[in-house]
């Protein structure tokens, strides 16, 4: 981690459903970044500054995204790491690691149950089969 440029997580604004998906936000250098994760429609959204930035559908386990965060860039990293039960998202500036955070387990604290993540399973078993149909 940067000595000079500490992180500041937002528990607060950590938010999950499923109908609204993954929301982590934390604080870079004075400025706000925030992340959704869509549940349903893999879609990556990103801000910075209340500013959105990325809005992209990802297939992929898998993403990463470079943000201009103040001055500087910030790379975004999003993997699943292990399916449904571990999503890591790690941001590099200047090839240093500034923030880490395995999203479902700070999600699972505040209100992801055994049950969401069976459903969300069962959910992305079903799109990812519709959609391998649908693309042969």
């Amino acid at each position: 981690m940067l000595p000079n440029k500490p992180v500041q997580e937002l528990d607060d604004e950590l938010d999950f459903s499923l109908a609204k998906g993954i929301t982590v936000a934390f604080v870079y250098s004075e400025h706000q970044v925030i992340l959704n994760l869509a549940t349903f429609s893999s879609r990556e959204q990103i801000w910075v500054d209340d500013e959105k930035v990325v809005d992209e559908k990802v297939f992929a386990l898998r993403s990463e995204h470079v943000l201009n965060v103040g001055d500087e860039q910030m790379n975004l990293s999003i993997s699943m790491e292990r399916f449904m039960t571990k999503i890591m998202i790690r941001a590099f500036v200047a090839g240093h690691l500034v923030y880490e955070t395995d999203a479902l387990s700070r999600a699972n604290k505040k209100s992801l149950s055994w049950k969401a993540v069976v459903g969300l399973a069962a959910v992305g078993a079903a799109v990812g089969y519709a959609t391998a149909s649908w693309l042969v």
